[in-house]
This record gives structure tokens, C-alpha cells and sequence, in this order.
């Protein structure tokens, strides 16, 4: 680790695996998420943050190690607008590289509840999570993300598309008729546009109970929504969709922003 995190360069896959190490040596299981994750899978989107998904349990020690590694923690909470947009619900935790940069703490519970068990011995031999320096994961060409982190940096971990595509549909029902339902719909075509059929995901690769809104999705089918309801209705009736901790609030701050711009 680096002295300082502005010893590192901002957004470097260095400094992304000098932040994955920190809660590995503090026994955090993590994974990389948001859209640095996207770069990863050779998304060529605009990075303003480093987050992480961990066990609800560890957010409060992940928050303190980090700290202890020069990092600084957010006085603001949910109130700095680094993280309290309409684009997606803010984490609960989140520190400072600088004041445009942050380090997102993402709850499981809150964004990958239908994965499995979270720790280190879960995370060794399982197609659901990939090695940030996997060779199956795109080199850094014109035009396309960051591509896969050098071979030193293999310990950073990171969902496989497939989990990452059926965590954002599920995301996309969770928060449906909300002001972040664009925003899983924005990157779910990013996955189309950049990740589908290549060497580490296509559609197959999803449950089945995801294929048919995909594939109308993928394919401009005019049943695309009813499909998207369908699968809504059927994980409502499993009690497999929790309900957006913080919708309420967001949406009454999205409602009061839409009626001042009359849109």
C-alpha cells in the first residue's frame, strides 16, 4: 500500500488493488463493483468512483480499515453528492480519495442478495467470480474499458458477467417505477452493447428465468416489458425481491425535482 492514496494514480488499477488488499488483510471478503467493474469487463464508461460489495456485517470494519490506510471518511453520509444522486441508491458507507473521487461500500443485501455465501473459501474454484487479471477478460484496446489488471494484481476479485447481468435485472424489478430504474436499464445496455458474446459472457450463460427479458431486450421485442413484469410478478410471489431501503426517500426527492423542471 501505497503511503498516501494520491501517491497512486486516480482510477490506476493499483490503487484499485491497494484498496481490495487493505480489506483482504482485514479479512473482508470483496468484490470490485460499479462501474470500474464495467471498465473491467471492457465497458468504456467515465469512472468516478472505486466500489465494493461486502457482507452486510463487515461494512462498519471495512469503513475503519480503510481509514487506516490514509483513506477519509465521508462527514457528509448520504448527504455528499458523490453519492447521493438519482442514478442508484447511495451505500451506506463511503470514503474520499479526493473530493470527486470515492470509495462506495456496498452492502450485499442491498445489491447482490440472491448470491451465495460471501467469504474467501466461497470465493476460490467458482465460475461466479473471476479473477480481475483472468485472461479471459479483455486487454485494454482503443475504444473499449480498461480491460483485465496486470497478472500482479490477481487477487482482486470481481462477479462474473453473468452474476453482474442477473444482479442488475433483478435490480431493474426491484426498483421498478423508481428513479433508478433508468439507471440499471443504462448499464444493462452497456452489458448488451460491450459484453455480450464475448469471451466471458453471452446469454446462455444466465438462469433461465432471465433469458426471455433479455433475449426481448437484446432483440427490440415490443413484449420486452411484459416479460420484465412477469419475472417482477413471479419473484414478488417467492418473496425473492426485498424492497429498496431507501426508494422512499429518493423518490420523493425525484418527484419534487421533476415537478420543479416540469418534466
Amino acid at each position: 500500500m501505497a503511503n498516501s492514496p494520491v501517491e497512486a494514480e486516480l482510477t490506476h488499477d493499483s490503487l484499485v488493488a491497494s484498496i481490495s488488499q487493505v480489506l483482504i488483510d482485514a479479512r473482508i471478503p470483496n468484490l470490485l463493483w460499479g462501474n470500474y467493474l464495467l471498465t473491467v469487463y471492457g465497458v468504456p464508461t467515465i469512472v468516478d468512483d472505486v466500489a465494493f460489495v461486502l457482507a452486510d456485517e463487515h461494512i462498519a470494519m471495512a469503513e475503519s480499515a480503510v481509514k487506516e490506510a490514509n483513506f477519509v471518511p465521508c462527514t457528509k453520509g448520504l448527504n455528499c453528492p458523490r453519492v447521493n444522486g438519482f442514478q442508484a441508491q447511495p451505500p451506506p458507507k463511503h470514503l474520499h480519495i479526493n473530493e470527486e473521487f470515492v470509495i462506495p461500500l456496498h452492502e450485499k443485501s442491498d445489491v447482490l442478495w440472491k448470491f451465495g455465501e460471501f467469504g474467501f473459501s466461497q470465493f476460490e474454484n467458482n465460475p461466479d467470480i473471476l479473477s480481475a487479471s483472468d485472461l479471459r477478460l479483455l486487454s485494454a484496446v482503443p475504444g473499449r474499458g480498461r480491460g483485465r489488471f496486470p497478472q500482479e494484481f490477481s487477487f482482486v476479485r470481481i462477479p462474473s458477467a453473468a452474476v453482474f447481468c442477473e444482479a442488475l435485472i433483478l435490480l431493474l424489478c426491484r426498483d421498478y417505477d423508481s428513479s433508478y430504474e433508468t439507471y440499471w436499464l443504462a448499464i444493462l445496455s452497456y452489458i448488451l452493447e460491450y459484453v455480450d458474446e464475448t469471451d466471458i459472457f453471452n446469454g446462455n450463460d444466465l438462469g433461465e428465468e432471465y433469458r426471455k427479458f433479455y433475449y426481448a431486450l437484446k432483440g427490440g421485442d415490443p413484449m420486452v416489458w411484459s416479460y420484465l413484469d412477469e419475472l417482477r410478478s413471479d419473484l414478488n410471489s417467492k418473496d425473492q425481491l426485498p424492497k429498496n431501503k431507501s426508494t422512499s426517500v429518493t423518490d420523493l426527492l425525484w418527484t419534487t425535482k421533476g415537478e420543479q423542471s416540469h418534466i
